[in-house]
């Protein structure tokens, strides 16, 4: 039997230490507020904004749909502009532009077809379009639930209060948390499913 490796043994000052420590930025958080600039009404700075592949797929996703995304330098800015282009949305590998775009997409005066990987064709999504379709978007997915669908903007979303399972996922929730802000009655959403 093999046993455990011996802790590692931190260092310790041997007196008071006077630094700065500047941390990396978090894609998680990165690709919210890229989001969020998107979504608001002026232009924002993403500080110290997380350079990665699925930042840049999100950037890039949302400079598809209108808004205009620059990447150059460690804090970014994001000028929102009108959704009103025919898109086609890589999602790479990138969860949270699979989950955060569509409900955003609704919000397009165009259609917006979203792909990504092929191990991302078997990530589920089902529950997010289900919930999308229940906000009166009109979306095209061939009933897989799945990568590559389509959503056909309207220019505007109602809202209103939408029945979802997030026990896979709280993405989803945020997805249509952070999408509802701009919904002409925002959005209600309620779980239904494990805790």
């Amino acid at each position: 039997m093999t046993s455990a490796p011996d802790p590692w043994p931190a260092p310790r000052a041997r007196g008071p230490v006077d630094v700065h420590v500047t941390l990396p930025g978090s894609k998680s958080i990165t690709n919210r507020a890229l989001l969020l600039g998107a979504l608001a009404t002026g232009p924002s700075a993403v500080r110290r904004a997380l350079r990665s592949r699925d930042t840049i797929l999100m950037a890039t996703a949302l400079t598809a749909l209108g808004a205009h995304v620059d990447t150059t330098g460690d804090d970014w800015t994001v000028t929102p502009g009108a959704f009103d282009r025919a898109a086609a949305i890589d999602c790479g590998l990138a969860g949270t532009v699979m989950r955060f775009v569509p409900p955003v997409a609704g919000l397009s005066t165009r259609r917006v077809d979203f792909d990504g990987d092929a191990h991302m064709r078997t990530r589920p999504v089902g529950e997010i379009l289900t919930a999308l379709r229940g906000l009166g978007m009109t979306i095209d997915d061939g009933g897989r639930g799945a990568l590559p669908f389509g959503v056909e903007g309207h220019g505007a979303v109602t809202g209103g209060t939408v029945v979802i399972d997030a026990s896979a996922s709280s993405q989803f929730v945020s997805a249509l948390l952070l999408a509802g802000a701009r919904y002409d009655h925002g959005v209600d959403v309620r779980h239904d499913g494990k805790p």
